[in-house]
This record gives C-alpha cells, structure tokens and sequence, in this order.
C-alpha cells in the first residue's frame, strides 16, 4: 500500500489537496450566501408582517405616520409661537422662584410668602402673552410638530426644552390662582397643563413620551395643591374626574415603542459610526462596521430587535399591572443574546424601566381622580366615605385599580383629611407613606407609595 503511495506523482496528491480545498470554500460560500439570505429573508418576512399590523417599517413611513387629520388646526403651531414671546428670567432671580427656578414651594397646605407670590406674579406679568398663547394651544384636540423622523438617529427635537418651559409657567400660573382663591382659574391652568402634554401624546418616540409623563407628574402635583387650598365645586371636580380619564386612555408608549423599533431597524439595515455618536452612543469604527454587516451581525440584530420591540408592544396591551413583569421577561430576553450583538445592546434602551415609570403616571392618575371623587361626596354628604364602595355607583362606576398589583386602590381616613394611594413599583403596601421632595443620596426609592393627600 505503501509503494502504491510513493508511486502517485507528487503534483497529483497536491491536485486533490487543491481540490479539496476548494470544495470546501465552494460549500462555505455557498452556505453563507444561504445564510445571508435566509437573513434577508426572514427580515422582510418580519417587516412586511409589521407593516399588515398597520404600522410603519421605515423612518420615511414612521414620518408619514406622525400626523394629524387634514385641515385641522394644528396645536404645536400655536405653543411653539408662544415661546417667541417668552422672557427668560436672569439666574439671579430664578433663584427665588419656585418650579420655574431653583426655589421650593411650601407645603401643599401651606399659603405662599408674601416674597415668593410677587416673584410668581411678576414672571407670569412678563411672558403674559406666551402664557396666553399656550392656553390657547392647550385647547386644540390635534398636534404635529415639526419633526423629521426621516433622519432616524439624527433627529432634533428642540421643543421639547420649550414644552418643560411652558408647563412649569403654567404650574406656577395655577399656584398664583390658588392664592387668590380662584379655583375655577385655577383649574383651567391644570387643564392646560394636561393640553400641552397631549400635544406630545402621538409623536413615536420615547423621549416624548417620558416628557409628557413629566409634565403630567407636574399637573397632579398642582392639582394636590388646589384641592388642599381650596374649595373646588362639584362641576369643577367632575370635569377633572373626566380630564384625568381621558388622559390615561392613551397609546403613547405603544406609539413610541413602534417609533423606537423603525429608528433602530432602519440603523441596523445600515449602520454607521456617525449615527451611534448622534445617538450619544460609544462610537464603532467604520471597517469594524463595514465587517459586521458582512457578517450578517447587522441582520441578525434587526431580526432580534424586531422581536423584543414586539414583546413591549404587546405588553403595552396587557392590562397595567400585567405590564411590568412582561417587560421584564422581554429585558431579561434581551440580557441573553449574546454579546456578540454589539449594535443591539449599544442601541436598545431600557424600555423596562420606562413601562415602570409609565405605570407610575397612571397611578397618579389615578390616586387624583379616586381623591376628587371622594371630595365630590364630601361636598354632596357633608362627610368622607367609610368606605370606596360608598362612591360607587354615584361617583364612580367601579373603584380604580392599582396599576401595579390590579387590587382597588387604597384610602385611608387622617386625623385631619385622607389619603388614597398605590403601592408603587416595589408592590408592598406601606400605609400611604409619602415619598419626601428629596431622597438622600444611597436611600431606597421603593420604600415608598405613590400617594394623594388632602390634608384638610
């Protein structure tokens, strides 16, 4: 056998060594150039089932998406006039104001000093004409702003600064009626405050809707201090009720999620190192890139990210506190793929979070519009309720449920008022403990509920 062996010319053995070589590189190019395009495949499978659901698959269609019925008037045109007439105040003197500066409001029982109502009066004196103008924005039922989805990661979105600008002259405009005992003003500003936060309600992405939160959170927060200030009517208190209502019944997390899964689909069918340090992301060099997408990485990290936008899409549908266990099954999906998906853990926020922080609105919600009903039926009886059953089915239809364990939601009569309240995120009953205005450094911020306290 041996001799057969020797006797074979060298140049053939390499010919067949040769051959085998290339055998194999023709059965590797091939099988890869399957595998690019199973890739391929599945992805577009992926978007066009997407786009069947109704909702965009590219930043041009995402841009489409954001918009508002023909020839209605157009409420962002109207708020982002109002900051052509606004006067910033020096640094000097926001020091001493309150929400809009660096200064803290009293207690929500507490009347303001004399110092601090002339500062609030003299700075709503100043941007008069913006305050008014954001009223009248407020009011209209439909907005778009000017907003180039088209850009993807490079989008610029300037009005939101204005927007957290608006809403705390608004704020301090509703603390101001409080002390001049004019709830019905007062309440007005309130519900210009939700206005200008529904202005913000569809526009898909998350930074919107996290501000929107916000200035919701500043509108309860208000209202807090309206109820414990002064008496409002019962026509005042049902028309919140209803406001507060119509506030939750909205889609912006889900809108938002479907705008995140465009901008970064869209990124990942063709990233580039510039777009990562738009995005305020680690920036990856340009042949590192060139080679991932090569490698079909890119693809393979639509298709994932496609998936996990999904599972919060579909959690946004769960009922409030089935939501927040379902984002967690999704983060914990994310925090499995491997790390060799650099660009889908460098681009995936923690949207997990975010459900929880949107979770927390609704408990405001909530907590405010459970307190003005019971507030509605101290005005009818006389008296507080014994019981949340007393309210219903007078003041309420059913009694609201906490979005974080789907029990009725809390109360409890004070020694002077009540207070109803959430569990909060941590999802432990602690008695309708209040969190303070500031946490120190190192505390726990579980340790409290989320809660609405009428002190009189």
């Amino acid at each position: 056998m041996t001799n057969h062996d020797e006797k074979i010319p060298r140049h053939r053995r390499k010919l067949k060594i040769t051959h085998i070589i290339i055998v194999l590189l023709l059965v590797v190019t091939v099988g890869f150039i399957i595998f690019r395009f199973s890739l391929k495949s599945r992805l577009q499978s992926k978007l066009d089932a997407i786009s069947a659901a109704g909702y965009p698959v590219s930043c041009a269609e995402l841009d489409a998406w954001y918009s508002i019925p023909d020839f209605s008037k157009n409420a962002a045109d109207t708020i982002i006039e109002a900051f052509s007439h606004y006067f910033e105040w020096d640094k000097e003197y926001l020091e001493k104001l309150p929400v809009a500066g660096r200064a803290q409001l009293p207690a929500c029982t507490e009347p303001l000093s004399e110092e601090m109502k002339a500062l609030i009066t003299e700075y709503l004196a100043d941007n008069k004409e913006a305050i008014a103008l954001l009223h009248e924005g407020a009011a209209m039922e439909h907005s778009r702003y000017p907003v180039d989805f088209t850009q993807g990661f490079n989008i610029l979105m300037p009005h939101l600064g204005d927007i957290r600008k608006g809403v705390r002259m608004l704020e301090l405009e509703a603390v101001l009626h409080v002390e001049n005992n004019e709830p019905k003003l007062a309440v007005d500003s309130i519900k210009s405050i939700f206005g200008i936060a529904r202005s913000l309600a569809n526009e898909p992405i998350l930074i919107s809707q996290l501000v929107r939160i916000a200035c919701q959170a500043l509108a309860v927060s208000a209202l807090e201090r309206i109820v414990n200030r002064i008496q409002l009517t019962d026509k005042l208190l049902t028309e919140l009720r209803l406001m507060l209502v119509n506030t939750e019944n909205r889609d912006g997390f889900s809108r938002a999620f479907a705008g995140g899964r465009c901008i970064v689909s869209d990124f990942l069918k063709n990233p580039t190192s510039q777009s990562l340090s738009l995005y305020g992301k680690p920036s990856i060099s340009t042949p590192l890139i060139t080679l991932y997408k090569f490698a079909g990485l890119a693809d393979a990290d639509a298709l994932l990210h496609i998936d996990l936008m999904t599972n919060y899409i579909e959690a946004m549908r769960l009922k409030p506190h089935q939501r927040k266990k379902a984002a967690e099954a999704a983060e914990a999906e994310l925090n499995k793929i491997s790390k060799i998906h650099v660009l889908l853990h460098t681009a995936m926020p923690a949207l997990s979070r975010c459900i929880t922080i949107d979770l927390r609105c609704i408990a405001n919600l909530r907590t405010s519009r459970l307190a003005l009903a019971i507030e509605n039926y101290r005005i009818t009886t006389g008296n507080l309720p014994d019981a949340l059953g007393d309210l219903v089915p007078n003041y309420l239809d059913t009694i609201p449920k906490d979005p974080f364990d789907g029990e009725a939601l809390r109360y409890k009569k004070l020694d002077v008022g009540f207070i109803v309240y959430s569990v909060g995120e941590d999802g432990h009953d602690d008695g309708g403990k209040e969190r303070p205005p500031k946490i120190k450094k190192g505390a726990d911020f579980d340790t409290y509920d989320i809660t609405f306290i009428i002190g009189r």
